[in-house]
């Protein structure tokens, strides 16, 4: 006899690629090790791409800004010293934009897609996606001068951008972990329900498959917006497109996966062919047959 589970292990569909239904399918046969080093190798393409993001587009503008800065400057008591009233602009690109701006006159515009102004008490993070706004801490001395801050930041940056790895690391694995067990139960359910050979280990590592293609599109996205080939609202929408794309696959592929077989019958067997007893010795009830069809069967001489 062969179980249903026997018969997806033995299916001959390739487990190297999760951009097909088929594909996604096919990593429910795979082993969890399969799994893991397929997440690596989609993970080390979007940790490039904050990479190539980072450098391009916000370490520059920090890097001029700590030169713009002038020898005078700090946070004592949750208020910032600043030699001048008007507002300044540090540095500036598409991307980011860093500002001074004690009264908070707004004067200074925006063309940055994120700016981040630095008033008297606080700090503004200005977006065509929100805004949101942050107290300076109370209790600490931060100096903000060009003879403190250039020098350190030099140092520092290469920390900061082994930092944005390793975040984009933690947070790429810890999601597809949850988000994979989450979605668990409702595959094997929809595999279930199509008749399809699954277990609830199957379903996670093919829940797990499906959330690669999302963060490839959501890889390229980037790349698009560090190229400048995409504004922030168009990232904004593929950001949100990459959960869809998802869904669709969560779904789709459960279909592919091979359908199940009673478990009583035998793969490659004529189901019309009834079953045949063992070979042994006949019942005693059993009449013997005789070579003459016509001669009648011997009786037995008891009585």
């Amino acid at each position: 006899m062969v179980s249903s589970d026997e018969l997806s292990d033995s299916s001959e569909l390739p487990v190297w690629q999760p951009l097909t239904f088929g594909g996604v399918a096919s990593f429910a046969r795979a082993r969890f090790g399969r799994v893991y080093v397929l997440q690596a190798i989609v993970a080390a393409f979007v940790v490039g791409c904050v990479v190539l993001f980072l450098t391009r587009c916000w370490f520059p503008v920090v890097t001029r800004a700590t030169v713009e800065l002038t020898d005078f400057g700090a946070v004592r008591g949750g208020q910032l010293a600043w030699p001048g009233k008007e507002a300044v602009v540090l540095a500036e690109n598409r991307f980011l934009g860093l500002v001074v701006d004690l009264a908070d006159t707004g004067n200074t515009g925006q063309i940055a897609d994120l700016q981040v102004e630095f008033t008297r008490d606080r700090i503004k993070f200005v977006s065509l996606l929100g805004y949101a706004d942050l107290p300076y801490p109370e209790g600490w001395m931060i100096e903000l001068n060009r003879r403190t801050l250039d020098p350190w930041w030099n140092a520092w940056r290469p920390a900061f951008l082994f930092g944005g790895i390793v975040a984009t690391l933690l947070f790429l694995f810890v999601t597809w972990f949850a988000l994979a067990t989450l979605y668990t139960l409702p595959v094997r359910v929809l595999a279930w329900c199509a008749g399809r050979a699954s277990s609830l280990g199957k379903s996670w590592r093919m829940s797990a498959a499906a959330l690669l293609p999302g963060a490839i599109w959501m890889g390229g996205a980037l790349l698009l917006y560090v190229g400048e080939q995409l504004s922030l609202i168009g990232l904004a929408a593929a950001c949100g497109l990459h959960f869809v794309i998802a869904w669709v696959y969560l779904i789709g592929a459960p279909f592919c996966l091979p359908k199940k077989v009673k478990p009583t019958q035998a793969v490659g067997a004529n189901p019309f062919t009834p079953v045949v007893a063992d070979a042994g010795e006949p019942p005693v009830s059993a009449p013997t047959r005789t070579a003459n069809p016509f001669q009648p069967p011997p009786t037995s001489d008891n009585g």
